[in-house]
């Protein structure tokens, strides 16, 4: 696994900024997104966002609404409806995993 250690620099936001030549050599491209996730020795994991194509014309229309509704309930796009479904069974996938180990 690649490493390099940054120092977080105060701006109206949190931004972590890396060089070209730190960007080529993690592979990085400009503009991806990344999941953040804290480590117990106080360093942060950056894992990049993969893209996921769903194709929804199969999708009951009895999910579509579900879908929808939990979209207008939380005030959130389906979008990010989808991402916490998702995140929801891989955190829970994950549980399942440690609890067999």
């Amino acid at each position: 696994m690649k490493s390099i250690t940054k120092k977080i620099q105060p701006t109206e936001e949190v931004c972590i900024k890396f060089t070209d030549e730190e960007m080529q050599y993690l592979n990085m491209q400009p503009g991806q997104k990344f999941s953040i996730h804290g480590n117990d020795d106080g360093s942060l994991l950056l894992t990049p966002f993969v893209s996921l194509d769903l194709d929804i014309s199969d999708w009951s229309r009895e999910t579509l609404e579900s879908l929808i509704a939990t979209s207008c309930e939380k005030d959130i796009s389906i979008n990010e409806v989808l991402n916490d479904m998702l995140n929801t069974y891989i955190d829970k996938q994950d549980g399942i995993k440690e609890i067999n180990s």
